[in-house]
């Protein structure tokens, strides 16, 4: 047999290639866009439902999804989408599709989840509206913010609007007030809301009550003085003007309260008051609360509930519920929301700054035995107030995808028979407050140096109910003084009311001039010096966390990603280029790969390099480069198929043996002198031709990149002449045994049966001694009919196994059929022949 050796076949430096396949398609795309991937779709909007529901989420192919329940951010941590979820009680679902190089965009939806109990009354508190114009972005917004409000409550009984329905600081703009009007009137058409019933309270931006009242139906704002009483759904509501307190309305409100709580119509019935000002020492705003006499009307009445704007603090914060002698509740701002005074990052730099840019209202349901107010955020993505520049601009694009979510747990207020049963269900109280501290997670902070300077990567510590803020010390351990950036005690703004809440925070480690919005940066790190942090998480309520120590050098990179991806990316071109023979000697691995699309290899192989080739100064630089690298050697990698080349290298070892091992030096005997039908090439008969496809099979099986297409093509080719081959040795043998038959019927007469010996000597595969037939068994052996062509394909294999395939003719078959099924099931000997050739293609042996 010719000696075949399966590595690196190089002719003047370049390995053997085979050609593209035809019908291939074109260039394959080697680099993922992972801007590209879509977020989650749910099955299911924000909105109120009755019982459990069941959400299904589908993302784009190739995607996975990660969700969570409690608001937060999924992560690649969270919990893994496999199928419908189940949710039982009102919950911020928020899902976002993961690849292995990118993520999307989160989906989010706020779903409240309600008994099945008829509410006895519905309706919205809505605060601070602050409409001055009817820009395209406001009507826009508005639009987006009824379809919300309308999923929760379709026909509600009243809509309040408690105050500060335009902007005018100079009470000279009540014309602003057709504004807020048209907004409602079309609002309130457009949803189909034609019986919701509209009450307003006069603010402190609301010009003057008189003019303001001009601007409006009599239904909404009646009277002249600014304060009046009316119903909702049955249930007793009073409107107050806190601009102008005064002993007449402070009379007439504690009247009408006394006479109702002395009714036993009405002394069980919870009462509504609105008021655009906070109430001192009851909700958590107290610089701009006001009317402490305010206080002293209502603290007689616990069946009170009472409803402020004003301060634009948010309801996500829990001190936005207050029970004491009554119920204080804060409703939010339609406009813009405020926190505490810490420090947002903006931009580059850190700077003091207590707005933030989401819209919130509640949504109040009465049942018999309790009154549960909805928190409701209308707008709560990511984002400032003040862009880096320190101007004022945001929510300018809706819709948001935060519009509907839930901004924090349904408040419920007990009723009862009476005001000293209601008073004794109070659970919002001082003696209630929240004693859960933050606690750390096993994320460990990083500080990453980006093109706008160093930032700290906050994995954020976990709380049952949220994290308010994080306190930062640096320290400079080069000077051993702490680092001039946030003071001691200033606290840096945790994200809390955005929709979902980030899971890992970025805060840039420079301030700000004067800590001032749109002033330029002043202070920051000492590029190589080592600093050491210490960072304590707290709640609103101020539980604090442990502190969180850790140390990292200013400027430093982390490059354990990059240099990982680009280690890679490296061995996926070296492999994709020996393939193709760019690259030599070829490997083991490289004759079962195939690439269809050579030229999108090659250009791909060029992108990636290129990006090798970059040499970030960047940790945000870095992580990019290593995200590009590590999406370019996948993509590249998947122009990688994998072939067999295994039955091909069967084929030849079947064809080589059926020849006797002779295809190589052609000394073999070819069965038939001549090719009279001049069939094959050159008229040298059938082993001539077959030994002419081993050859081209051989010259297939040993080159790179050769499809599978190509290589079954080559397998059936070389079976086909190996079977024509078979043919016509049957034939040749036919004739000779004839031939042999007439000599013994002439010579000798009945001297020998079927099974005789022939002194004369032996036909392929019988013993010389004894002068068998084919197949025979020795002297005075009988040889079965139909086991010559057996023989002589065992004879050409030689050694036990041609023993053994004698063996296996059967009267009447076509003797070729059998010597190939010999062929290719005969044992141990093809095994061991097929296993080495195996062996060959992969150039782990030498022959």
């Amino acid at each position: 047999m010719g000696k075949r050796r399966i590595v690196a076949l190089a002719l003047g430096g370049a390995v053997l290639l085979g050609g593209v396949g035809a019908g291939l398609e074109g260039p394959t795309a080697a680099w993922a866009n992972a801007d590209d991937l879509a977020a989650p779709e749910a099955s299911i909007e924000s909105g109120r439902y009755e019982g459990a529901q069941t959400v299904e989420l589908r993302a784009q192919e190739g995607a996975e999804i990660r969700f969570t329940l409690d608001g937060t951010r999924p992560t690649r941590a969270s919990e893994l989408y496999t199928g419908p979820i189940g949710v039982e009680r009102s919950a911020n679902l928020t899902a976002i599709a993961f690849t292995q190089h990118a993520e999307s965009a989160p989906v989010i939806r706020g779903l409240l989840i309600k008994t099945a109990d008829e509410p006895l009354a519905q309706f919205a508190v809505m605060s601070d509206i602050h409409l001055s114009s009817d820009g395209a972005d406001l009507v826009a917004k508005w639009q987006t913010y009824f379809d919300a409000l309308k999923r929760i409550v379709p026909d509600p009984d009243a809509i309040v609007s408690n105050g500060d329905q335009i902007n005018d600081n100079n009470h000279d703009t009540a014309a602003d007030h057709r504004f807020p009007r048209a907004m409602l009137e079309q609002n309130l058409a457009r949803t189909g809301m034609t019986g919701t019933d509209v009450y307003l309270t006069f603010g402190n931006h609301d010009d003057y009550v008189e003019r303001m009242a001009a601007q409006y139906p009599e239904a909404w704002f009646p009277g002249k003085a600014g304060y009046y009483e009316t119903e909702i759904g049955g249930f007793p509501a009073f409107m107050v003007n806190t601009e102008s307190w005064n002993q007449a309305q402070a009379g007439w409100l504690y009247g009408r309260l006394t006479e109702l709580s002395q009714d036993p119509g009405t002394r069980g019935k919870p009462i509504f008051v609105f008021g655009h000002r906070p109430i001192p020492s009851t909700v958590w705003d107290g610089a701009q609360a006001s009317n402490p006499g305010l206080k002293s009307n209502l603290a007689d009445f616990p069946q009170v509930v009472y409803f402020s704007g004003h301060s634009h603090l948010n309801i996500s914060d829990e001190r936005s519920i207050h029970q004491e002698s009554f119920t204080s509740v804060n409703e939010g701002s339609m406009s813009y929301e405020e926190i505490d005074s810490m420090y947002q990052p903006f931009g580059a730099g850190l700077a003091q700054e207590h707005t933030v840019p989401t819209a919130q209202s509640v949504v109040v349901e009465v049942y018999a035995d309790r009154v549960e107010i909805d928190r409701i955020n209308y707008a709560a993505d990511a984002g400032r107030t003040y862009d880096d520049a320190g101007a004022w601009r945001f929510q300018k694009e809706p819709p948001f995808s935060s519009t509907g979510t839930l901004a924090g747990p349904s408040w419920v207020i007990a009723r009862g028979a009476d005001p000293e049963a209601v008073k004794a269900g109070f659970t919002y109280t001082q003696a209630n407050r929240n004693r859960v501290a933050p606690a750390w997670g096993e994320a460990a902070p990083t500080v990453r140096e980006t093109e706008s300077g160093p930032v700290l990567r906050l994995p954020q510590a976990s709380d049952d109910q949220f994290v308010n803020d994080y306190t930062i010390e640096l320290r400079d351990l080069e000077t051993g003084e702490r680092a001039d950036l946030v003071p001691a005690g200033g606290r840096v703004y945790a994200d809390y009311i955005v929709s979902p809440r980030p899971a890992t925070l970025d805060i840039p480690l420079a301030m700000r001039r004067n800590d001032r919005v749109g002033q330029p940066i002043d202070r920051t790190l000492v590029d190589g010096h080592e600093y050491e942090a210490t960072i304590v998480a707290a709640d609103s309520y101020r539980n604090a966390s442990a502190p969180r120590t850790f140390r990292f050098v200013a400027g430093a990179l982390d490059r354990e990603a990059l240099d990982a991806a680009i280690a890679h990316a490296a061995e996926v071109i070296g492999g994709v280029e020996r393939v193709l023979g760019i690259a030599t000697p070829a490997e083991e691995g490289d004759y079962t790969r195939f690439i269809a699309d050579e030229e999108g290899a090659k250009a791909a192989i060029a992108a990636l390099r290129d990006r090798l080739a970059a040499d970030p100064a960047t940790q945000d630089a870095v992580d990019a480069a290593a995200r590009e690298i590590a999406v370019g050697a996948d993509g590249l990698e998947r122009l990688l198929e994998t072939v067999d080349r295994a039955p091909l290298g069967a084929a030849i070892d079947r064809a080589e043996a059926a020849l006797g091992g002779a295809a190589a030096g052609g000394a073999a005997e070819d069965p038939v002198a001549e090719d009279p039908a001049g069939e094959e090439p050159g008229g040298g008969g059938p082993a001539q031709a077959l030994r002419a496809a081993i050859g081209r099979a051989t010259g297939t099986l040993e080159t790179l990149n050769r499809s599978q297409q190509q290589l079954d093509a080559a397998t059936a080719d070389l079976d086909a002449a190996l079977a024509a081959y078979l043919d016509a040795t049957e034939g040749a043998d036919a004739s000779a045994d004839a031939s042999a038959d007439a000599d013994a019927g002439a010579g000798s007469e009945g001297a020998a049966d079927s099974g005789g010996s022939d002194a004369g000597g032996s036909d392929a595969g019988g013993s010389a001694e004894g002068g068998s037939d084919v197949g025979g068994a020795g002297p005075g052996g009988a040889a079965g009919a139909g086991s010559r062509a057996s023989g002589t394909v065992a004879s050409a294999t030689g050694g036990a196994s041609g023993g053994a395939l004698a063996d296996t003719g059967a009267p009447g078959a076509p003797v070729w059929v059998a010597g190939l099924a010999a062929l290719l099931v005969g044992g141990g000997a093809w095994a061991a022949a097929s296993g080495a050739r195996t062996r060959r293609i992969r150039g782990a042996e030498t022959r």
